[in-house]
């Protein structure tokens, strides 16, 4: 299997040809792959029709993907160089930690790439979204998402009136703390992340006995369903959960796994709870 990619990719490369390392393109690129599954819902919603060629097979997913409806019917890819190159971008958008083999290869192709870090703020999310939109030539679009973005969370912020502690769970106890995107926008949404008062800084795993005597007023359980049973839901579906004071709701991940424009729903749905 390896000797057949090797093979495929060595009679790709001889007909594409080596291009030298090019600098920022002053014109706005006309054929975007995305290998990220955050960039593919950042170019979903700047990249004019047309221009977005692939996005990762993750965009499919709704349970993932805040834009899985919108792409259906772009090609996928799976991170690799080989399936990229075919496609003859003049512009690969990706994550700062993952594909980094594709991307390496990319560049020595002179292709351009851009790698996006994890956006843990909505600061990060608004940089993001200017320089994506900046690049594509469609500053106005960023510009406009942007400012409803900004718009529905001053609006929230408007309405705050207490600020319910919260707890954010997800598989094995899997929860977030300071200096991530769920603390951020539990923050936005007037809520008071237990996470922190339980000592978690960014992402990390919280027991049950810790969830019952921190006794949260609001669970969220970060997922749309219990799908089928597993040891590593148990402590989302275990029956003390339902006997604590506090209310239990779930959240869509799509709404957060990745930060964007579309984060505020996740906001002003945690805010309606609070409320």
């Amino acid at each position: 299997m390896a000797a057949r990619r090797f093979l495929a990719l060595a009679t790709l490369i001889a007909g594409v040809g080596v291009v030298a390392p090019s600098h920022v393109r002053a014109d706005p690129p006309t054929r975007v792959v995305s290998i990220n599954l955050c960039a593919d819902q950042l170019l979903a919603f700047l990249a004019d029709p047309g221009v977005l060629l692939s996005v990762t097979h993750l965009s499919a997913d709704p349970s993932l993907s805040y834009v899985a409806e919108q792409v259906r019917d772009i090609s996928i890819n799976y991170g690799r160089s080989e399936e990229v190159l075919t496609l003859r971008p003049d512009l690969v958008v990706a994550g700062l930690y993952a594909a980094r083999p594709a991307v390496a290869m990319l560049q020595k192709f002179g292709i351009e790439v851009i790698d996006l870090p994890i956006p843990e703020t909505f600061h990060e999310i608004r940089r993001q979204v200017r320089l994506l939109s900046e690049r594509l030539g469609v500053e106005p679009r960023g510009q406009k998402l942007i400012a409803e973005m900004d718009r529905r969370l001053a609006n929230v912020a408007a309405n705050h009136e207490h600020m319910p502690r919260a707890l954010v769970l997800g598989a094995r106890g899997f929860t977030s703390g300071p200096g991530t995107l769920v603390h951020e926008v539990l923050t936005a949404a007037g809520l008071r992340n237990v996470a922190a008062e339980l000592g978690v800084q960014g992402y990390g795993q919280v027991g049950l006995e810790e969830i019952i005597r921190a006794d949260p007023e609001i669970i969220v359980v970060n997922q749309p369903s219990i799908q089928s049973p597993s040891l590593a839901r148990d402590v989302l579906a275990h029956p003390a959960l339902r006997h604590l004071g506090g209310q239990v709701v779930r959240m869509n991940p799509s709404l957060w796994g990745c930060g964007g424009p579309h984060t505020v729903e996740a906001v002003e749905f945690l805010a309606a709870v609070a409320r």
